[in-house]
């Protein structure tokens, strides 16, 4: 019964790890990093590390698939040719770019969506994201069980992370809106 317990404690751990990984992942930039260390805190950096990676990595797999479904559209033709240049560059080292985006700090969007224009191999595409991950996920969590962060640090660092991502969507939405109620558009303003 203990062991039922230690994982339902993961409970909350895997429901981030799908929120902070899914489709919403480009929204929410170093939302994940504080869950990590906080987890890191009391439970064993391994157990946080492989948890979370596995689960963020199926949610991988899911956003992969979509995001190769929507860019092979005919109506994206323009952005597959504008990303010719790009893409060819990703094609020198796929695996070795997708490992290194999983480990770094770096928007894992990016390796996604080439990987998906390029119809990289999905196996190997999340094989790098699982390496990557599991190795900066044990480095978060470890950094989480050394140092004790307090966890209102912890969650206001994921909070702020949220408010300032939406809240900048927001803005701009909003000065979008009264800049064309007004009559000003980029060309009118440019002319």
């Amino acid at each position: 019964m203990g062991d039922l317990a230690r994982w339902q404690e993961l409970l909350p751990l895997f429901i981030a790890a799908v929120w902070c990984h899914g489709p919403a992942s480009p929204f929410l930039p170093a939302t994940f990093e504080p869950v990590l260390m906080a987890y890191g805190q009391t439970h064993t950096p391994a157990l946080v590390a492989v948890s979370a990676a596995v689960i963020s990595v199926v949610m991988e797999g899911v956003n992969y698939l979509g995001y190769g479904y929507v860019l092979r559209s005919n109506r994206l033709g323009r952005l597959r040719t504008a990303s010719a240049r790009l893409t060819s560059l990703f094609q020198r080292w796929p695996f070795l770019t997708c490992l290194l985006v999983a480990a770094t700090p770096l928007p894992d969007w990016s390796a996604r969506i080439l990987g998906a224009i390029a119809r990289y191999s999905i196996s190997r595409y999340l094989a790098a994201f699982l390496l990557g991950r599991m190795t900066s996920f044990w480095l978060l969590a470890t950094i989480g069980q050394q140092f004790q962060p307090p966890r209102l640090v912890l969650v206001t660092a994921a909070a702020g992370s949220i408010v300032l991502t939406y809240g900048t969507v927001c803005f701009r939405r909003l000065r979008a809106r009264t800049g064309h109620a007004r009559g000003h558009s980029r060309r009118t303003v440019e002319a």
